[in-house]
């Protein structure tokens, strides 16, 4: 048996955002950092959890954004460290103004790096895990028991799979 690389995958960032904070702003950061983003979901409002809204306030946005990079799935660790510093430039008075949650997308899934160690969590990399998020299954996307509400918003939803479709068709 002979061991196979991992599937080429697309890097994606979600990014949740105080009205203070300008989306151009935090892209030009994220740029700097993955390369171009060459795609954006529509903005929606994050309003299915109030988990951020001590520390970033009231009114937050999201979007997800993909990038226009050859990315390894073994770096997500890297990412999401890349990520926390990212955050720490748009803090004020040691509160976040943004969250971001990088990962990356494949044909047959979605997964997301996190901080948060939990059961459906694997370890990667010096306090960075990694959770599977969303299946692709009978030909579309699908939820698992964890997976945050935010990511079945038709909005996000409908990006995802449109971008996962251009991954596909760049596999040909």
């Amino acid at each position: 048996m002979s061991i196979q690389n991992p599937p080429r995958v697309k890097l994606i960032c979600a990014v949740t955002f105080a009205p203070r904070i300008k989306l151009d702003d935090i892209m030009f950061s994220l740029e700097r950092a993955f390369g171009m983003v060459d795609s954006k979901s529509p903005v929606i409002a994050f309003d299915h959890t109030d988990y951020y809204q001590a520390e970033m306030g009231p009114d937050l946005k999201k979007t997800i954004l993909s990038f226009d990079y050859a990315f390894k799935p073994e770096d997500l660790w890297i990412a999401k460290r890349t990520a926390i510093d990212i955050e720490s430039v748009f803090a004020k008075d040691g509160k976040r103004g943004i969250n971001l949650d990088p990962g990356y997308l494949e044909t047959s899934k979605l997964v997301l790096a996190s901080t948060k160690n939990f059961s459906h969590r694997v370890y990667l990399n010096e306090g960075i895990y990694a959770e599977i998020t969303l299946i692709f299954a009978d030909g579309k996307f699908q939820k698992l028991p964890w997976t945050y509400p935010d990511y079945l918003d038709k909005n996000i939803f409908d990006f995802l799979t449109k971008t996962r479709e251009g991954l596909k068709n760049n596999l040909r």
